[in-house]
């Protein structure tokens, strides 16, 4: 099982968004490259072969508020096509800190250790055997912070130390080269935007560029599951919002 990871906001008191996200999403190897090959053409039908596409240049405001129907036609056609597959997604909802969080360099931050609770139970529950995380890369040295975390949590703590479907060793890869971290990116962007954008649950949607990501939102979340958690019955749901319980 391949387990694509990206993240959209970041949780510290000066970061814009008020509820950033961490997201996962875990593909088949037999499907990675069929996927791969319609992500790649739908990429090159509606912007070309040289250019890199992110989830922020395209879900925005400004693409509803203007009619980008270029963009709107690519998110919609993007996420139908990963949809269409027997694929999983996790996602944790987090809560912008009143103040920076004072996290040991080699510790795993929490939201990163929930992630990886839905991976193993998923895989356990569905006999994977084995997950590769795949991250997007952001800088050498946040890379690596995130790897040795990884490792520290499987190999020294209690839980992790109970996992054995999780590889120990996560790859980080570029985006401009690796078509299916964009379904992550673009997964965890959505995500973020429904959480931040829709404030009441229960009103109707009026504005466009709500409704637009509620439809998006809709078709994702169809693609999670909630996972009974091992020897304890307790229900690890798959979109978990934490707050700012770091």
């Amino acid at each position: 099982m391949l387990v694509f990871v990206d993240e959209s906001g970041k949780p510290h008191p000066n970061d814009a968004t008020l509820k950033p996200v961490l997201c996962c999403v875990c593909i088949k190897e037999e499907n990675i490259r069929e996927i791969t090959q319609r992500v790649y053409a739908l990429k090159n039908r509606y912007f070309g072969s040289n250019d890199e596409i992110k989830s922020t240049d395209l879900i925005s405001r400004r693409t509803i508020k203007n009619n980008v129907k270029k963009n709107i036609y690519f998110v919609n056609d993007f996420v139908d096509i990963a949809c269409g597959y027997d694929i999983r997604v996790f996602s944790i909802i987090m809560k912008r800190p009143a103040t920076p969080m004072i996290i040991s360099p080699d510790h795993l931050p929490k939201q990163y250790h929930l992630l990886l609770k839905r991976v193993e139970y998923f895989c356990e529950n569905h006999n994977y055997d084995k997950a590769m995380l795949i991250f997007d890369n952001v800088n050498p040295a946040e890379d690596a912070r995130v790897a040795q975390g990884i490792s520290n949590f499987l190999y020294k703590s209690k839980l992790g130390r109970q996992f054995d479907r999780i590889l120990e060793m996560p790859l980080f890869v570029n985006s401009s080269i690796t078509p299916a971290i964009q379904i992550a990116d673009f997964f965890a962007g959505i995500i973020r935007h429904y959480n931040n954008s829709i404030l009441d649950y229960n009103k109707p949607l009026t504005d466009p560029f709500e409704i637009w990501i509620d439809a998006l939102y809709k078709k994702i979340y169809s693609k999670t599951e909630n996972l009974i958690q091992r020897d304890a019955g307790f229900t690890e749901y798959g979109f978990y919002d934490m707050g700012d319980n770091f």
